[in-house]
């Protein structure tokens, strides 16, 4: 059979693809300013030690959304109700609007809670012997004197020639 490649066209829309890179960078400032208020307030947030307790912590924050959820779907009820209704239709769009940002900021904080049991869980401790044999191979690495860029291997011999040419 004959060697092929399997190409994927991403047909999404720059605005989705830019919404979706802000979404990113706002659940990553929530989870580090969560991480500095609890630093600033003298009480670090409690590492999250098993699967039952971040099941906890993500079920807690599933039940606030869900409420905003809710909300916001009694909220489309009452505009669908009201659609024949003059100036109440646009105080209801702006209790949708309201209800929607509310979800939206629930669904963020849900998010950076669960960066952070990512975080204590997965990324924060080794999670097999060569891994963590290749994290200490690293640290070494690093604080080793023996250690240098061929760069600068390099630009260090091209002036120890110059100088014996000169000296000749």
């Amino acid at each position: 059979m004959e060697q092929y490649e399997q190409m994927e066209l991403d047909v999404a829309l720059e605005s989705a693809k830019d919404l979706k890179t802000n979404l990113s960078k706002v659940i990553k400032f929530t989870h580090d300013k969560m991480l500095a208020e609890a630093e600033e307030s003298s009480s670090q947030l409690k590492k999250v030690e098993s699967k039952p307790e971040a099941y906890g912590i993500a079920a807690t924050h599933y039940v606030r959304v869900a409420a905003k959820h809710k909300a916001l779907k009694g909220q489309m009820e009452d505009f669908l109700k009201l659609l024949d209704a003059g100036d109440e239709v646009t105080q209801i769009a702006g209790t949708i609007y309201n209800a929607s940002l509310e979800l939206a900021m629930e669904s963020i904080i849900m998010a950076a809670n669960a960066t952070r049991i990512l975080d204590d869980l997965y990324y924060g401790k080794p999670r097999t012997p060569l891994e963590a044999y290749m994290d200490a191979q690293e640290g070494e690495d690093e604080g080793g004197e023996d250690f240098q860029d061929a760069e600068e291997q390099e630009s260090r011999e091209a002036d120890d020639l110059e100088e014996e040419e000169d000296g000749e």
